[in-house]
């Protein structure tokens, strides 16, 4: 297989990713995996597939837009994608945790410890089929026990697929997958497929689910992984389960190893796939109680098992958290669709920390808010944010101009699955947020384009914000841009009639075709985390005026006979 000369270690990709370690590959159809840094945002480690072949680059760069808009705390959150000679790269943020592999080698794992795992497994696979997609690798190699919270995390394998294209790649060879890894980690050792052996010692109703994961017989295979959940609840999990001891060199080996998602990343609209746990933190997380309530209604309504100490500190700072926001309590429990827990066993304890990550994740976003907008939260109508739209619009702003700030302006508050749209409620509410956030804090610039003369401006935009640039074209012209700024600003340039003529990316020069009209609407964005400059360069080009029509046949002078032919042009009239 040909090695890209851009892989080695030390190599700095499109000026931000910088490649350490080799960790795995090259693979013709998995490509290599590499441990990298982001030089730009102060070395954060991330971890980049590297894919060779035209196989694994169409098959990848098909499936990669979708894995960007999942969004669950036990899947790698994907990055950029990008190309640079011949090969693909493939970027997702680094998260330490030892594979499943690595501790099979070491120990067996008890029918409770499988029977958990595949609990806290499950419901991400359903957020992955649910999208149309089947992981195609699904072993304890790609199984990662994360560090912080000791949960199991999805890692892509490099053999995503979408549905259909071919008979294994459905949910059922995932399920399949999933059960020869259960039987692998319960025997001590791995397991290519086959039945259940008799000698394993475990839950009747347990090994009839796996049997049927196992099975190779279509009418025996489950459904989806929602199904198999629910034959789970059937069987009953002990109250401790006993965590897997490694030792910490094994760590510091692994973290080598292994190449994952970094940060948690919101998923209200996941959770609701959990059939464990359904989609739950309202009632540990909040009081729910309400003046109607009774003190002995609200008794009733108390757990059973008191919370540990930590736990309870953590919902009080919550609590506390959403007060000082004053945002509307009610609403914020909808928003993370909070239903009450049965049970508060120890093998829901680390579930339960996910749940108030969420909704910490949940109000982080709700803080980027200004504080007369996030106070209106759970009363906004589907009217307050016309009265921004119409003052752009009154400006000469073009409505898919508008259209474009409020999509882009959501990309920071909701997950990426309700991106350009507008959702339902309780969700809306933050659309609707953001929507009127993103129209106020636009600024208008407005710039006439002179031929063969530069028209020059510098501007400063805020962190976060927006300048809209309209610059007025002379009918007829071309118009030669140029923008300089810093890495994390970007552009996008729209026609008279509002369509993109230069796709959204980084600021550069371009020329853009008279056919694009006047005026044209350059948006400049500022992602980074301060206020920057930018400089903004404009001429308008006119055309090229026609040659003068040409005698290629001319007469002979009539005093000298000899043939009179245009200035600069041979006998070859060229």
């Amino acid at each position: 297989m040909r090695l890209n000369p851009l892989s080695g270690s030390g190599t700095v990709l499109v000026e931000r990713y910088r490649l350490e370690e080799r960790l795995s590959g090259p693979d013709p159809l998995r490509g290599s995996l590499w441990r990298a840094v982001d030089v730009m945002a102060g070395d954060l480690p991330v971890a980049i597939r590297q894919l060779e072949t035209s196989e694994s680059q169409e098959r990848l760069q098909g499936v990669w837009p979708e894995m960007q808009m999942l969004s669950h705390p036990q899947l790698p959150r994907c990055g950029e994608l990008f190309e640079l000679d011949g090969a693909l790269w493939l970027v997702r943020d680094w998260q330490d945790g030892i594979a499943y592999d690595v501790l099979l080698r070491q120990r067996r794992f008890s029918a409770d410890e499988v029977l958990l795992l595949l609990r806290q497994v499950l419901p991400v696979l359903s957020v992955l089929h649910g999208s149309g997609l089947v992981h195609g690798d699904l072993n304890p190699r790609h199984l990662l026990r994360r560090s912080s919270d000791g949960l199991p995390v999805l890692l892509e394998g490099g053999r995503l697929q979408r549905y259909g294209a071919t008979p294994m790649d459905a949910p059922w060879s995932d399920l399949h997958d999933l059960g020869v890894t259960a039987l692998g980690l319960l025997s001590g050792t791995a397991h290519h497929g086959g039945g259940l052996p008799e000698h394993l010692e475990v839950d009747s109703g347990f090994r009839q689910v796996l049997e049927r994961l196992l099975s190779e017989a279509p009418e025996r295979r489950f459904g989806d992984a929602a199904e198999v959940l629910r034959t789970l609840e059937s069987v009953v999990l002990p109250a401790s389960v006993t965590e897997p001891a490694v030792p910490v060199r094994t760590r510091r080996a692994l973290a080598r190893e292994q190449g994952a998602e970094g940060r948690l990343w919101p998923v209200v609209i996941a959770l609701g796939l959990s059939a464990l746990v359904g989609s739950a933190i309202g009632w540990f997380l909040l009081p729910r109680s309400s003046p109607a309530v009774t003190a002995t209604d609200r008794a009733a309504q108390q757990p059973a098992v008191s919370l540990p100490p930590e736990e309870l500190d953590q919902r009080q700072q919550l609590f506390s958290r959403l007060r000082a926001l004053q945002v509307d309590r009610g609403w914020f429990i909808n928003l993370v669709d909070a239903s009450q827990l049965s049970s508060e066993s120890l093998e829901d304890a680390r579930l339960r920390r996910v749940w108030t990550e969420l909704a910490e994740e949940w109000l982080a976003r709700i803080e980027q808010l200004p504080p007369v907008i996030r106070a209106q939260l759970g009363r906004l109508r589907a009217g307050d944010w016309q009265p921004p739209r119409e003052a752009l619009l009154k400006q000469g702003v073009h409505p898919r101009v508008v259209e474009h700030l409020v999509s882009a302006g959501a990309q920071d508050l909701l997950p990426v699955t309700m991106q350009g749209r507008k959702p339902a409620e309780p969700f809306r509410q933050l659309w609707i947020a953001a929507a009127m956030q993103s129209l106020d804090d636009v600024e208008i610039e407005r710039l006439k384009a002179r031929p063969l003369e530069p028209t020059n401006t510098s501007l400063r935009i805020p962190a976060g914000g927006a300048r809209l640039v309209l610059v007025q074209v002379p009918d007829g012209d071309a118009l030669a841009l140029g923008i300089n700024g810093t890495p994390l600003m970007q552009m996008v340039v729209f026609g008279a009639n509002g369509q993109v003529v230069e796709e959204r990316g980084p600021l550069r020069v371009a020329r853009i075709a008279a056919e694009a009209g006047s005026p044209l609407q350059v948006l400049i964005t500022n992602e980074g985390v301060s206020s920057g400059l930018f400089t903004l360069s404009c001429r308008a080009d006119r055309p090229r005026s026609p040659l003068p029509a040409v005698d290629l046949d001319p007469l002979p002078d009539s005093a000298t006979g000899e043939l009179v032919r245009p200035p600069g042009l041979d006998s070859n009239g060229q």
